[in-house]
């Protein structure tokens, strides 16, 4: 399974190739510490070269705006346009002013019309197509100020759009798989009933709708528009609830109240600060876009080493699920990690984490859906062996009485017109082996009559142990000859039996009677009955026989007869 599991994960990692990115233009950056003068259809370049890349990262701090400066390092001579594209964790207002008439242009991914021919990983600005690398592109970046940083690049249109579409392609499977795992889990529940399986589900869509809300691609759904209003406050308390509820779902999953209560209970609690802050950050009064993700992000670090500690434990004292659990979240909580480091320390988004963060989502989807699925089947298999244990002696390992009862009531109930017919068995002289040869000696020589009894009956028939050293059998499809037949062969055989305990080697017989349904019988139990009357007329009779019940009615109504 973890083979398979593995194939799934080098799947989701191998549908966005980086073959198909293609290298932005190179820029010259400077970060300006005032605000340019842009009176002018031309402004004048800022001091200083500017430091050479081919994706700027800048942020802003808190108290003012952060104006950064991008000039191409040579004039722009490729066949398509140059296009700006703007992107990364943006919660902040990013205003453009680019050449050639240097118009503030403020966009933000929630918007509704932006450019429908491109994703909504970046806002993309138009360029002039014969522009100069002497023509500067100013960003505008804060209030409120910018803790992620955001990036900035120069390409062509048909380089970009190829780009654009890897990532549409790589962020629709995953956002794919992981509505397909919410779907198959939704059917469980439905099922199942398990609350287990709604922690899930409240965990994943949340995840979900952070991850979509947060790239902007959520608002081009239909309908969904108007939300792009709320383009801070919708993502962010996504993330705390989707937190929240995972923290639920582990304690559930892996049962860590009963393999590491403690943790669990430190665990549990981590909960009520991120429901806290989802609510918070829709109290503008309190400023949250200042504090809001820095706070999410050092309460995610700290529920993340826990939930992984508390796991470990759990599946170190035998816990199967936490075992899922583990290997379904260390990728993902290791990337998520990277990313919350990333985002605390302000540092650059690497290619390889932008992707491989959503694929590990989509992985971990995969093998929790699994791990669910295990769970229920492990539900199954306990209830299967509970109610296997209920219905078997423990000794012979045969049916009990009240199992052998209810299978003789439902065949009852089933044969209809067809033939069925009770064996009642009964030890000769079994108390004589317990007082000569011990208990464990009797124990010995119920097994084996249990055993040579299975080699008599067919699949469809069954045997159960009445009492201590009685024995019912339940014959369907057989007729009067042919039961009788069955209890004959059952008598020569136990008689041919040896059991040997210690040096010791017992031999012993068994009585017999067997009674079949007729029309003056009235109930299964009356059936039992009629066989154990046989039964004990085979002891009467000498033992080491089988007699028929009809045969001993037969016989007094003969006698009668001839009395008259």
């Amino acid at each position: 399974m973890h083979g398979w599991i593995l194939r799934c994960c080098m799947l989701l990692l191998g549908c966005w190739s980086p073959a198909a990115l293609a290298e932005p233009a190179l820029l010259l950056v400077n970060d300006l510490t005032q605000a340019p003068d842009l009176s002018s259809t031309a402004p004048a370049l800022a001091t200083g070269p500017g430091r050479e890349t081919v994706k700027a990262w800048t942020r802003a701090p808190h108290d003012h705006l952060q104006w950064v400066e991008l000039r191409l390092a040579q004039d722009w001579h490729r066949d398509s346009s140059p296009l700006l594209a703007v992107g990364g964790a943006i919660g902040a207002r990013v205003v453009v002013h680019a050449p050639p008439d240097y118009q503030a242009v403020l966009k933000t991914r929630y918007d509704i019309g932006l450019d429908q021919g491109f994703s909504r990983r970046a806002m993309i600005y138009r360029l002039p197509a014969a522009l100069r690398s002497d023509q500067p592109i100013y960003l505008a970046i804060g209030q409120p100020g910018q803790v992620a940083r955001v990036w900035a690049s120069v390409d062509d249109i048909e380089s970009y759009r190829a780009a654009d579409l890897g990532f549409v392609r790589a962020n629709t499977f995953f956002v794919s798989v992981q509505f397909s795992m919410l779907l198959v889990i939704l059917c469980f529940w439905l099922i199942l009933r398990d609350r287990v399986f709604l922690y899930f589900i409240a965990y994943d869509l949340f995840v979900v709708l952070y991850a979509m809300t947060d790239s902007g691609e959520f608002y081009s759904l239909p309908g969904a528009a108007w939300l792009g209003q709320f383009s801070f406050h919708i993502p962010q308390s996504m993330s705390a609830l989707g937190s929240a509820f995972s923290i639920w779902f582990i304690i559930e999953f892996a049962e860590l109240r009963s393999n590491a209560p403690r943790m669990a209970r430190w665990l549990g609690f981590m909960r009520w600060p991120f429901f806290a802050l989802a609510a918070a950050t829709w109290l503008t009064v309190l400023k949250p876009e200042l504090w809001h993700s820095h706070l999410i992000n050092y309460l995610v670090v700290v529920a993340t080493g826990l939930s992984l500690a508390s796991t470990w434990v759990a599946w170190r004292r035998g816990n199967r699920q936490a075992g899922f659990f583990l290997l379904a979240w260390v990728p993902l909580l290791s990337l998520l990690m990277l990313r919350v480091v990333q985002l605390i320390a302000a540092l650059p988004q690497p290619t390889w984490l932008e992707y491989g963060f959503p694929a590990s989502m989509a992985y971990a989807a995969i093998v929790i859906a699994v791990g669910l699925a295990d769970r229920t089947l492990q539900a199954r298999i306990e209830r299967d062996r509970a109610a296997h244990m209920a219905q078997t002696d423990p000794l012979s390992g045969i049916l009990n009485r009240r199992a052998i009862t209810q299978r003789l009531e439902e065949a009852w109930e089933d044969s209809g017109t067809t033939a069925l017919s009770v064996l009642f068995l009964d030890l000769d002289h079994f108390k004589r082996i317990n007082d000569n040869f011990g208990h464990a000696a009797g124990d010995a020589c119920i097994v084996a009559v249990a055993e040579a009894i299975r080699a008599e009956i067919g699949a469809t028939d069954s045997l159960g142990r009445y009492g201590g050293e009685e024995f019912v059998i339940v014959l369907r499809d057989q007729g009067e000859a042919a039961t009788a037949r069955v209890a004959e062969r059952i008598v020569e055989r136990i008689a041919s039996l040896t059991v040997h305990v210690g040096k010791r080697a017992i031999t012993f017989t068994v009585s017999i009677g067997h009674a079949i349904r007729d029309a003056a019988t009235g109930s299964a139990k009356e059936l039992v009955e009629n066989a154990d009357s046989a039964q004990y007329q085979a002891k009467r009779a000498g033992r080491n026989r089988a007699v028929a019940f009809r045969t001993l009615q037969t016989r007094q109504n003969e006698s009668e007869h001839v009395n008259e």
